[in-house]
């Protein structure tokens, strides 16, 4: 179908709301109060409405883009925002992107951590498993409607789509800040530090917008995508004893990956965005 022309007015509002909503409404009072919430990876648990709080900080990006789309697009943009995210039937190439960029992202960090000196439990991805159901929800699906269903797809229809995805990894990573100061978060508990995680967000924001752009917009592989990730990632911050050195090369493999991905998506540029791929 054709779609009405885009503001940038839009994508820049939606993202300028979710930062406010995180760091003003739902996560910034919770850290600034030093009050636990929900915590997914120790024993701490605060009051009902810092859960509440907690919850819907983590769903805003998506329930905000849904609110907008309705409000701008009606029905119809809203049955084309989720008609993207039920688009299970993507060419096989982005799949294989997908979980070919997770693995090779994965394996490298285990690399680093064993030539660090230390010992990782390759066995943690079988008991990990179980995770695995919950984590679709808690990140993709309360996630990507926002940053690449409607932040990145309406950026993408104005700006340069690798730029776009730059500015939407930006914010990302700026979004999820307030959970550095919060009490049982695995940021907060493990000590990750900011920077580096800043620039693994980004660096996982091109890599997403890559393969959302080039599968014709399908807000499913960006889902697809950060679920596998999310869980890879989850595994490997149980199996490793953080280090200084540990923290400052964490996410270099995945920078490594975002500008390989960045140097060829510049030369496809030209193409139409929402086109898939015949490469």
């Amino acid at each position: 179908m054709s779609e009405k022309p885009v503001s940038i007015r839009d994508p820049i509002l939606f993202l300028l709301i979710v930062l406010a909503l995180s760091w003003l409404v739902f996560w910034g009072p919770i850290a600034v109060l030093k009050i636990p919430a929900a915590s997914l990876s120790g024993s701490e648990r605060g009051p009902v409405w810092s859960i509440v709080l907690f919850i819907f900080g983590g769903f805003s990006p998506s329930l905000l883009a849904i609110a907008m789309t309705a409000i701008g697009e009606g029905r119809a943009g809203l049955r084309d925002l989720f008609g993207r995210v039920a688009r299970f039937g993507m060419n096989w190439r982005w799949y294989l992107a997908a979980v070919s960029s997770i693995a090779v992202g994965t394996a490298l960090q285990i690399m680093i951590i064993t030539l660090l000196g230390q010992r990782f439990d390759l066995r943690l991805f079988i008991t990990s498993a179980g995770s695995l159901v919950p984590l679709i929800i808690l990140g993709p699906l309360s996630e990507e409607l926002g940053w690449r269903g409607y932040a990145q797809h309406k950026l993408q229809a104005i700006w340069n789509p690798l730029l776009s995805s730059l500015l939407v990894g930006v914010v990302w990573a700026l979004w999820h800040l307030p959970l550095f100061y919060m009490i049982g978060t695995s940021q907060s508990r493990l000590g990750v530090p900011f920077f580096e995680f800043a620039v693994g967000v980004v660096s996982t924001s091109v890599i997403i917008g890559w393969i959302y752009q080039r599968s014709g917009s399908s807000v499913w592989s960006a889902v697809f995508f950060h679920w596998l990730y999310t869980y890879g990632m989850q595994v490997v911050w149980t199996g490793v004893v953080r280090t200084p050195l540990y923290n400052r090369l964490e996410y270099l493999p995945y920078l490594v990956i975002a500008v390989i991905v960045a140097v060829v998506w510049s030369r496809t540029t030209a193409r139409s965005p929402s086109a898939e791929a015949t490469m």
